[in-house]
């Protein structure tokens, strides 16, 4: 089985479509590490931050504001659709990833990369607690955010794409310090940035009981399932 980064390579796209792209950090990636990256768009829901384009100014790649469930462009238009991190983020993610087969190209590649809840060491699990929590606080506030979907249902949702030829593997780094005190610096600050959300006190406690297990277990990336499929010609 090849790796993640030689199955990157192996793609050439002349146009990629990252959707719910967040700050573009999976179309760099793309930009980085595929065979041939012709040019980029990555859409999402919120506008994206005229100081977060900075990064992208010497590149080719755009951004636009568009919901992921209505996607504003013709079918077949991309040779590469993306979703990373972001699934659990969107209302109705089986429309979201019908627009995405729509508008790719027969023989274009589908790229699904995801963190999943379950199998995960208890370093990691702070990691799925907080995301966890952190989608409680988000749907409180009327936002699009459910808790991360377990592997099996992330298999579900790609059976749910009616694409062929899927490539899945599991991605986990485990080598670095669960008690590593730029990544808990870093964790520390979002679990203030959610407390901030909300007045709910059982919410409130949650948090604070989430960032005493971060000093006392540490915390490590859950291990995401990347997924790579084609579109077949009709």
């Amino acid at each position: 089985m090849k790796t993640i980064d030689e199955m990157l390579h192996a793609i050439h796209a002349d146009l990629i479509l990252d959707v719910a792209t967040g700050r573009g950090d999976f179309l760099l990636t793309m930009q980085q590490q595929l065979g041939s990256f012709g040019s980029g768009i990555g859409i999402d829901v919120k506008p994206f931050e005229e100081w977060e384009a900075e990064k992208f100014s010497e590149l080719p790649i755009t951004f636009q504001q568009m919901d992921a469930s209505h996607l504003d462009f013709a079918d077949v238009s991309f040779d590469l659709v993306s979703i990373s991190n972001s699934l659990h983020h969107v209302p109705d993610p089986c429309k979201t990833l019908a627009e995405m087969v729509r508008v790719l190209k027969p023989g274009g590649y589908f790229i699904m990369y995801e963190m999943f809840t379950d199998n995960q060491t208890t370093e990691q699990q702070t990691h799925t607690l907080l995301h966890q929590w952190w989608a409680k606080v988000d749907t409180a506030s009327g936002i699009s955010h459910r808790s991360p979907y377990t592997r099996e249902e992330l298999v579900k949702l790609i059976e749910c794409s009616e694409l062929g030829h899927w490539q899945i593997l599991e991605d986990a780094d485990l080598s670095g310090d669960p008690f590593d005190p730029e990544t808990l610096n870093i964790v520390d600050k979002n679990i203030d940035r959610y407390l901030a959300k909300t007045r709910d006190a059982d919410l409130i406690n949650e948090g604070v009981s989430l960032r005493q297990r971060l000093s006392s277990v540490g915390y490590q990336s859950a291990t995401e399932l990347f997924a790579l499929g084609e579109k077949v010609d009709d």
